[in-house]
């Protein structure tokens, strides 16, 4: 008798054990890597639909070429390439380089997909801007400025000559006429206005590039500088 009312304490105890021991703990799946498009806040792609192709890395700029995944192309894939920081000689040619390196990616109908260069760079050589507008003019790229990222001095100026051309987001375009050092033009200055003016008309055509050109000089006087976002 004794040992049927000493096991049934015994199970009455584990019975209170067990009630009060805490649910077992849910572990949350972890986040999927992600790729972090260069400069920007978040804006990207999964990690497992990228492949890095190359990269490029200078002492004040780094730029890459990637591949994603993209079943519209035929190769099963679309190149992209990411810049970001100061745009002087050895960083136009490591971009140029990347950029003339992209396999394009054409449908099954025949089309063409344009393939995105991510700009970020806040800096440069203005005289490098205008060269670099002209050839992204020539390409099969679209200069995309995406969220968090910023497109000023040079980089500004190259985004007017490229063909194909967008600012997503909180990205922000903006060329500046402070005339600050490796920032912008300088409207007092012909050797400044006249080069850019004529850069217009070579990327834009007489017409549009004077009236374009026109519209830069309102901007002369205003600080924030000219949003082309």
């Amino acid at each position: 008798m004794k040992t049927s009312i000493t096991q049934r304490l015994l199970f009455l105890v584990l019975l209170a054990l067990g009630g009060c021991a805490a649910p077992p703990t849910l572990t949350t799946q972890e986040a999927a890597p992600f790729h972090v498009v260069m400069g920007s806040n978040n804006y990207g792609y999964p990690a497992s639909q990228i492949q890095l192709v190359s990269s490029v890395q200078g002492e004040r700029f780094e730029t890459r070429q990637s591949r994603l995944r993209y079943p519209e192309c035929m190769s099963g894939y679309l190149e992209f390439v990411e810049f970001s920081g100061y745009l002087d000689s050895s960083a136009v040619a490591a971009l140029g380089g990347l950029v003339q390196n992209i396999k394009p990616c054409v449908r099954k109908n025949g089309s063409r997909v344009v393939s995105p260069v991510y700009m970020n760079s806040a800096q440069g050589d203005l005289a490098l801007g205008m060269q670099v507008g002209q050839w992204f003019k020539t390409q099969s790229i679209e200069l995309v400025v995406t969220e968090g990222q910023v497109c000023e001095s040079a980089c500004a100026v190259a985004f007017l000559g490229a063909s194909f051309k967008r600012v997503q987001a909180t990205g922000r375009a903006v060329l500046h006429f402070s005339g600050e050092l490796g920032r912008g033009f300088d409207c007092a200055r012909s050797t400044d206005m006249m080069p850019f003016k004529s850069y217009l008309m070579a990327v834009k055509g007489s017409q549009s590039g004077q009236a374009l050109y026109n519209q830069a000089l309102t901007y002369c006087r205003n600080g924030k500088g000219w949003d082309l976002s």
